[in-house]
């Protein structure tokens, strides 16, 4: 799974990613990527009860690419080709100025992150406006040459091109299954979960001062420099480090944290003294697909799945004869959709 930070030159998009990875981003056309663990305090409490030899939280490539221009500004980088490779995302995080810096040569030295999300919002309606557009164009060309799955395309494609002239997101259309799977390829902008980062000073600014509004499924403010020289640390200087500032916990932990629950994904943990760890699932996937996800074998050869809920298992002690006598222990089969935090022990034959 993949996330993509997109924002404006100049908006802290790199020291966030240094943030989430403690790696230097590079500075050439590409994206930089570095994978990151999810944290989970399930599944650490789940660590620490079982004290297993391998621990496994879900893992996510993070990727930073080159900053946009600002409205009516140019850089070497083309924006299409840019932001064709940010399509390869599953979700999007938009990272917009909350801070000063006089060193960087900003067109306007004071932050306005409302407008800069707006823009980079608009840059990325016009990127799906654009490929919308020429496809639709291309198939009217052909006129009844058209086979019917093009037409049903087309169909598709006109709703979608209809939203985003009226403003709206690709996310917002009401598309049946079918039409989902006709535009899939597309892999459309505004059709992902986007997470709104607000890049804040080091000292203060810890309000977002005024909630950019769009289609984010998240808003978070983040004090990026200084969570990024914080990531650069070793576990025991840090946490002397996040101590001396009384910080529980990082923001940037929760924003990846935030942008992995808004890409619609789930997660479910497997347990035992060899390993303790978490997979990720989409939404609303059942019990086979889920075994997939642990073993080919366990999905091909599939019989049954023993279940019980993170939940209900912490709050009995972790004793799962008294989830048993609790009537909390389930036995579930093919069609068993998956909730979050279930715990799956999966039966299988092959």
């Amino acid at each position: 799974m993949r996330l993509a930070i997109v924002g404006a030159l100049g908006s802290g998009k790199s020291t966030l990613y240094r943030a989430f990875t403690g790696a230097e981003p590079g500075f050439g056309q590409g994206p930089s990527v570095s994978v990151v663990r999810v944290r989970d305090e399930r599944l650490e409490w789940l660590r620490d009860h079982y004290t297993p030899r391998k621990y496994t939280p879900v893992a996510l490539e993070v990727c930073d690419f080159p900053g946009l221009p600002a409205p009516g500004e140019t850089s070497g980088v083309k924006l299409s080709e840019l932001l064709a490779q940010a399509r390869e995302a599953e979700g999007l995080i938009i990272c917009v100025r909350g801070f000063t810096d006089p060193t960087y040569p900003y067109p306007k030295p004071e932050p306005d992150p409302v407008a800069e999300a707006a823009n980079v919002a608009a840059e990325l309606a016009f990127a799906d406006l654009d490929v919308a557009s020429r496809r639709v164009e291309k198939l009217e060309r052909k006129g009844g040459n058209c086979l019917d799955i093009e037409k049903q395309e087309l169909a598709a494609l006109r709703k979608v091109l209809a939203a985003l002239e009226e403003g709206e997101p690709v996310k917002s259309v009401s598309l049946n299954p079918g039409e989902k799977k006709l535009l899939r390829g597309f892999r459309f902008l505004t059709e992902k979960s986007w997470t709104l980062v607000v890049a804040l000073p080091d000292e203060g600014g810890d309000e977002l001062v005024e909630a950019p509004q769009g289609p984010f499924e998240a808003r978070i403010g983040v004090r990026a420099k200084l969570e990024a020289e914080v990531a650069e640390l070793d576990d025991e200087d840090r946490a002397m480090f996040m101590e001396d500032l009384g910080l529980e916990s990082l923001a940037s932990e929760s924003v990846v944290g935030a942008a992995f629950r808004a890409m619609g994904t789930i997660s479910f943990f497997t347990t035992g003294e060899d390993e303790v760890r978490a997979w990720p699932l989409e939404s609303g996937s059942d019990a086979v697909i889920a075994a997939g996800k642990i073993h080919t074998d366990l999905a091909r050869g599939f019989i049954r799945a023993e279940v019980y809920s993170y939940d209900d298992f912490r709050e009995l002690g972790g004793d799962e004869a008294a989830v048993k006598s609790a009537g909390k222990f389930r036995v579930e089969g093919k069609d068993y959709i998956v909730m979050d935090g279930d715990v799956i022990n999966v039966r299988f034959s092959v």
